[in-house]
This record gives C-alpha cells, structure tokens and sequence, in this order.
C-alpha cells in the first residue's frame, strides 16, 4: 500500500487539504477514518487528487462501490496511472465483477514488474479460483526435494532400557533392532491434480487425486520407504458467506513397497467468513481404517531377512472426529494470517483390542507472512495427546498407553515466477509417552521444488 500511495498522482492543481488528510490516514493504515473524512467533504468529490485517495480508502473501508465510482472518475482525466489502475481493478474483483476486474489485471500485466507484477497474479489466480463457482476449473502440480530425517522410524536410543509401567524395564535395545534410532538423508516426491465443475449456481462437483513418496538413500533403510496414494470427491455450495462441502476420501499407504493402511472416509465441512478478517471453519469426519500384515525385517542391517507381520490385522479401527479452526488474517506489514485449530476424535479398535483404541486430543496454531515480495513464511506449533482406553499390551500389570506430542515446524518459500516456488522446511518434533517404547524426539530439514499447472 505505501508504494501505491508513493506514487505521483499528478492532478495538475495544487492538492486541496482534505485529499492531503485521506492520503495520511491511508499511510496510517486507517482506511475507515480516511473514508469517513472523505464521505465529511462530499465538495471535493470531482477533485481527481481527491477521488484517487478517496477511491482507495473506500475500498478498504468496505464500500468498493463508492471506491469504485471515484477511481473511475480519476482515470477519465489521467488514463495512463497504473496505481490508480491496479486499485480500480482490485475494487471490481471485491464487488464480483470478476471479468472487468480480470481485463483490468491482464491489461496491467503485460509490462508489470516486481510488486506490481506479483501482487497481479495473484489476483488473476484469485479470480480464477472463484470462477469455480460457473465455470469448470483445474490445476495440478508436480513436487521434488531431498532433505534429512533424524529419526525416520521414530525410534529410540539404541541401548536405552524402557519401561512399561506395572510390567518394568526391558532388556537394553540392541542398536541392530528395527525400534533402534535411524537417521538416513531422503529424496520425496509429490503429484496432484484437482478440479471443480459446476452443476447449479453456487454448487459445484469437485475433486482431487495424489500421491507423495519418501524414499531413503541407504540401502538398509529402504526398508522405511513410503508412499501415500489417495482420492476424493464430494459435492460444494456457496450461499452468501457459507461454504459447504461434504465428500468422501481414499487413502492407501504403503511401506517398503507392501500396502500397510487403507482409509476410507466421510468428511463434512462448513466455512463461514465472518468479515474480511475472520473465517470460522467446521468439520467432521468418519472413518474405516484397514491394516495389512507385511513381510518385515526385525534388523536394521537386514541381516535374517525378513519374517511376517501377524499383529497388523488386529489393529483395524473406526474413526469418529470434530475439528474447529479460526482463521484471522491482518491489515498489517507482511500481511499475517493466524490460524487457530482445535481437533477431537475417537479411534476404537473393530477386534476386541480397546488398548489399540484411543482418544486424540489436539491444538495448533499457526502464523503464515508476506515478508517481501515473492517471499512466503510461515511457522507453527502443534500439539497432540492420545489416551489409549486400556492396559498396554493387555498385560495384567500395565498402565493403559498416554502420548504427547510437540510438534515445531516451519517453511520459508520464494516464489520464482507464477508457476514455480522453491521451498525450504524445518520440523522438530518431541513425544513424551509412558510407555518407554514411544518415547522419542526428531528433526527433519528439507528443500522442495514444485511447479504449478494453472
């Protein structure tokens, strides 16, 4: 906003006091005060100098009709100023006026640079998100990096001796056992595509398929190697400022190249957008989840070869969850969103297990910022507890299972061109469990490449 309100706004007169007022409550970030101040002087509505700082506060005071009008009346006298340009487009995009507020952006566009160039695509994008609504959209992208993970079978110390509560220590951990700590360099991988096609006003079909892989660089450890495969679908509608979707989902993961968890879903969720600075968000899923026995090693080094898994096909599971979110985004430097979430769910275990069931307990909150142009930044903090529902193991003296788990992530993007963003991660993650075997903490740094079919 200061490099628009910088520009030289030429009105070939002398500015007249209140234009002067406006454009300093902008500057202040008092869009509402600005607007008011100019609404006080309806004698200089004409005045072009007055009309481009009156247009903008308007538009960011809540009445882009007003904002409108005025930006449009400047532009008459100097049709070359792109600021005044840029905000006339921004003021049809917040009236609806998507194909005026798109042949305004695309103009500007064709010799924009820096600020003005980043900052007009993603308006184009906006608007070609919200076409959604009556025409048919699409999008995909393509996702490679490399990065390292200090513990990638959430492991423990090799010659640690947990303890299981009631029951007592166990023997040291051989530092050949596949529960030993393993750190090990990784390359991943991630694909998608989604797409909506409306079917009435305000409803529309959508959908979405992908798949994202973890493969390790040490022979030893491909053993851990990871791919998620997954598909979802439902039905969306948009009625003044709700937003509905319910769908279903599939997910297959698979490890060391065998299928391992198979999740089918029915998911329901409910946006609600307050104001232009908060969004309420509602959901609710319910879930089968199907474990698979595999063929497995019980040696970091392979040595043995591998034996068959008999216990996963004990563990298949219902899954019943609430999920809450606030998001609030500021009219402030760097441009910062919160999100506040909050998540309540029921795992219980479909064959006589209840120390495999479970409640889950969760809270994150995250800041995402614009520190630059072409700059993305976020960082978060996530917290979660599972209460297991009976003695660990089943075993006559055992404690039931109780996790915590913090988890410190956070990202930092530089947006190359419209399609391509580069990307650097850092995760931290600490669980406290008393049941030793879980006990464990982990770090895992990573750089990622992904392009965007738009």
């Amino acid at each position: 906003m200061a490099t628009v309100l910088g520009a030289i706004v030429s009105a070939g007169a002398a500015q007249a006091a209140p234009a002067d007022e406006v454009k300093a409550l902008l500057e202040q970030k008092s869009a509402v005060e600005a607007y008011s101040l100019g609404r006080a002087n309806p004698g200089e509505m004409g005045n072009p100098t007055f009309d481009f700082f009156y247009g903008i506060a308007a538009i960011d005071a809540g009445h882009a009709g007003e904002g409108v009008l005025a930006l449009e009346r400047y532009l008459l006298s100097f049709p070359e100023n792109r600021s005044a340009r840029f905000q006339l487009a921004r003021g049809y995009y917040v009236l609806g006026e998507d194909q005026r507020a798109r042949d305004e952006f695309q103009t500007l566009l064709a010799d924009a640079s820096g600020d003005e160039r980043t900052a007009t695509e993603r308006f184009l994008d906006a608007i070609k998100a919200r076409e959604g609504r009556y025409s048919p959209t699409g999008s995909a992208f393509v996702e490679l990096g490399f990065g390292y993970d200090t513990n990638l079978n959430f492991g423990i110390a090799a010659g640690s001796s947990p303890s299981i509560p009631g029951f007592g220590p166990l023997p040291p951990l051989a530092p050949t056992s596949v529960t030993a700590k393993a750190e090990d360099g990784f390359t991943a991988f991630a694909a998608g595509a989604q797409g909506a096609y409306p079917v009435a006003p305000g409803t529309a079909l959508y959908g979405a398929v992908g798949l994202d892989a973890r493969m390790y660089f040490k022979e030893n450890y491909n053993q851990f190697d990871q791919l998620n495969v997954g598909a979802s679908g439902g039905v969306s509608h948009i009625a003044d400022l709700n937003l509905y979707k319910v769908g279903v989902g599939y997910a297959q993961n698979y490890v060391d190249q065998q299928a391992y968890v198979n999740t089918v879903s029915l998911n329901g969720e409910w946006h609600h957008q307050y104001d232009q600075f908060n969004r309420f968000i509602l959901g609710a899923q319910v879930a089968a989840l199907s474990f698979s026995d595999m063929d497995v090693y019980l040696r970091l080094d392979k040595v043995g070869g591998k034996v068959r898994s008999l216990n996963s096909r004990f563990r298949d599971s219902t899954f019943a969850g609430v999920v809450g979110s606030w998001v609030r985004s500021f009219n402030t430097e760097y441009l910062p969103v919160l999100t506040v979430t909050g998540n309540y769910g029921e795992e219980n275990n479909v064959d006589n297990r209840p120390d495999l069931s479970r409640n889950i307990y969760g809270l994150r909150a995250g800041v995402s910022l614009t520190p630059a142009p072409k700059w993305g930044a976020t960082i978060g903090a996530n917290y979660q507890q599972n209460d297991y529902m009976d003695k660990f193991g089943l075993l006559p003296g055992a404690d039931p299972r109780r996790d915590m788990n913090l988890t410190v992530d956070g990202s930092v993007s530089y947006f190359y061109s419209k399609e391509l963003t580069l990307r650097g991660e850092l995760l931290a993650t600490k669980q406290d469990s008393n049941i030793g075997l879980y006990d464990y903490d982990r770090y895992v740094v990573g750089v990622k490449a992904r392009y965007d079919f738009k």
